[in-house]
């Protein structure tokens, strides 16, 4: 498997395991838009932060380093930037402006 194989299994990967939380844990979810706003904000943050994240591990791009790098920064940070949108467009489906007459 290539290297673009590998990334979009591992987007796809991230995308699911939030929709899993969202389901699975709907207590977690933002009861207001403006808490959903601020999850967003700070997700966009946080995919700024992640490259100098990322190279701040040790070692790389020795192998254990890499699988570090990527299952624990990237992975819970995109999971957590997907979660952000699944909420925020949950919250905005069911926002009376958003509904259709």
């Amino acid at each position: 498997m290539g290297k673009e194989g590998f990334l979009l299994l591992f987007v796809l990967g991230a995308a699911t395991l939030a929709l899993w939380v969202a389901v699975r844990l709907p207590r977690l979810a933002p009861q207001s838009l403006r808490a959903a706003a601020v999850h967003m904000i700070v997700a966009l943050l946080l995919s700024f932060a992640m490259e100098p994240a990322l190279q701040l591990v040790p070692g790389l791009p020795a192998r254990l380093s890499v699988l570090i790098a990527l299952f624990g920064i990237a992975l819970p940070a995109m999971t957590y930037m997907f979660l952000s949108g699944v909420w925020f467009l949950k919250l905005m489906a069911g926002h009376p402006l958003a509904r259709r007459r």
